[in-house]
């Protein structure tokens, strides 16, 4: 049961490790590529602490990920620390722990030297601190298997991308209402006296 649990740990590390490797920017390869949404959990007790909708930016090599927002599962020290670790001396943060089994799943950095400063703000994950589960992954061999395309992977930068077009679909949309009802008031009104009946015969 040990050796069992060992795996699947060591699975669900490479999980998370091949995620901010795909979001850092590093090839993956074909046995890691991420096709779907992912949600990260605590690898001690599996509350779920976020997922890659909320995604902004990750230092594989520091073994953090950013989310811009976590559910209310992820509790933030009310503690400031200053941080003496090599590549980020003197940054502050606040620790992120689980707030099922209390675990530190990772940190809200105040300030930031240069390295990690894509973090800044966020609410960063530790990669050996998470599990991950790919929505749709289940269904791979079907999709590889059929001509239906694999589903777009969504972040939260392409969802504010979308969002921006339709501002500005719907900021057109209300110029030419607004230019339409101009016109309208410029036509010329029509009379709506009522008129008197004919005299009779």
């Amino acid at each position: 049961m040990d050796r069992l649990r060992g795996e699947r740990q060591e699975n669900y590390s490479m999980g998370a490790e091949s995620i901010g490797n795909s979001m850092g920017g590093r090839d993956a390869g074909a046995d890691d590529a991420i096709d779907g949404p992912v949600i990260f959990s605590c690898s001690k007790c599996r509350t779920i602490l976020g997922d890659t909708f909320a995604y902004v930016a990750s230092i594989p090599e520091r073994n953090y990920f950013g989310l811009q927002a976590v559910p209310d599962s992820v509790v933030c020290s009310p503690k400031c620390k200053t941080s003496s670790e090599r590549g980020e001396e003197g940054s502050t943060y606040y620790e992120l722990s689980c707030g099922e089994c209390h675990q530190q799943v990772g940190r809200k950095y105040l300030t930031t030297t240069r390295e990690i400063d894509t973090i800044r703000g966020t609410f960063a994950l530790d990669i050996q601190k998470v599990i991950t589960y790919e929505l749709g992954k289940c269904l791979g061999n079907k999709l590889a298997s059929s001509d239906v395309p694999p589903p777009e992977f969504y972040t939260s930068v392409a969802f504010r991308e979308d969002l921006g077009m339709v501002k500005n679909n719907v900021t057109a949309i209300a110029a030419k209402l607004q230019k339409l009802e101009q016109a309208i008031m410029r036509l010329p009104q029509a009379n709506t006296s009522p008129r008197s009946a004919p005299p009779p015969g």
